[in-house]
């Protein structure tokens, strides 16, 4: 759904005069309410556009993952709880942003890339700092805002509602507003009672994880500083920092499914490439559960390079030892045995993946590679 046109070039019109620098941060609910007009038109179509993600079921629906995330919110910033609202979205791009009127998404494929609710807990402290500090108000950068959130907004699949190109730190904060965003959530993770050096960690795996996949302009830091300034920047906030809760097994536990789910959509897309770099890492590999051995092997034979079969099958084989009752490791051996030749190996391994995955979507493929194997 969009505005009509002239309601949206009123308010690109509006937001493309910067407010006053001195614009007072909100301090608690009932702050809130006080609104200048145009503040309050950002709020109308923020909530318009909540209700298209909604509307297209862009929106994860698993309650007790929406649970545990606004639990994090709501110990971050107690004083607005229930108007800072956060929402698991089903996109795996490294993005999370937060509209004017509260609204905090936190994409799937970024929360599956933490190790801890620390490392999580930094990345909301900071996009519910964009909101208390009201900086989608304060922005000025328009044009540039417009195109990539039309972009982002079309990825998604949702029509884009109105303009809301200010809105999300994902496009257009200034350094300043970034840097400002920082030093608040980094303030917030220690009165949370969180250990802010987990702070840095954040940034380092994701630097790595874009260095694997030479990625130029991940959407999560689109318009931010660079990697490597917000590590800088965080590694100084946190170098007198003497400790504080992890939570990394309620972290783990919690996210356990939403992780293999998103190992499970890496390898559609091809992202060999950062599943290796994500599960051959023996630190991070701890953190999935033993049946991620399966995606790493994928990720193998997705590559291809010289030795990635017997790398791939040992993966295989790791996952089958570790969660006996998990189908693909059985399909995906007895093909590869298949098609090396060894067929009496192969027979076996595929009858298993059968009789745990009785509905495979593939039964019939099997089945015929199956009787080819009787002959």
């Amino acid at each position: 759904m969009r505005l009509k046109p002239a309601l949206t070039l009123a308010l690109l019109a509006a937001l493309a005069t910067p407010a006053a620098a001195d614009l007072a941060p909100w301090t608690n609910l009932a702050d809130t309410e006080l609104r200048a007009p145009e503040e309050t038109s950002l709020w109308r179509e923020a909530d318009e556009f909540d209700q298209a993600l909604a509307r297209a079921g862009k929106i994860n629906a698993d309650p007790v993952l929406a649970a545990y995330l606004q639990s994090i919110m709501d110990r971050l910033y107690p004083e607005f709880s229930g108007r800072l609202r956060v929402h698991l979205l089903n996109a795996q791009q490294i993005n999370a942003f937060a509209l004017p009127n509260g609204s905090v998404y936190v994409n799937a494929g970024l929360v599956a890339r933490f190790q801890n609710e620390a490392q999580l807990a930094t990345v909301m402290a900071h996009e519910g700092a964009h909101f208390t500090h009201r900086h989608s108000l304060q922005q000025a950068e328009m044009a540039r805002n417009a195109s990539a959130f039309a972009l982002v907004v079309a990825m998604l699949g949702v029509p884009l509602v109105g303009d809301l190109a200010a809105l999300s730190s994902m496009f257009g904060y200034s350094r300043e507003h970034e840097r400002e965003a920082d030093t608040i959530g980094y303030q917030r993770l220690v009165d949370a009672g969180y250990d802010p050096r987990e702070s840095v960690h954040t940034f380092e795996h994701l630097l790595a994880e874009i260095k694997a996949e030479d990625i130029d302009e991940p959407f999560f830091f689109a318009s931010h500083p660079r990697l490597q300034e917000r590590i800088d920047s965080f590694s100084e906030l946190s170098k007198h920092a003497s400790g504080g809760e992890i939570a990394r097994e309620r972290y783990l536990d919690t996210t356990a499914a939403l992780r293999l789910a998103s190992l499970d959509a890496d390898l559609a897309a091809y992202r060999y490439k950062q599943l290796i770099l994500v599960l051959g890492d023996p630190a991070r590999r701890s953190n999935y559960p033993p049946e991620a051995a399966y995606y790493l092997g994928e990720a193998y034979r997705q590559r291809g390079e010289a030795g990635d079969p017997a790398l791939a099958e040992a993966e295989y084989r790791r996952a089958m030892d570790a969660a006996p009752a998990f189908a693909p490791p059985y399909r995906a051996l007895g093909l590869q045995l298949y098609k090396r030749g060894d067929k009496a190996a192969a027979a076996p391994l595929l009858q298993r993946y059968l009789e745990l995955a009785p509905d495979a979507a593939d039964r019939g493929h099997i089945e015929h590679y199956l009787k080819t194997l009787d002959r």
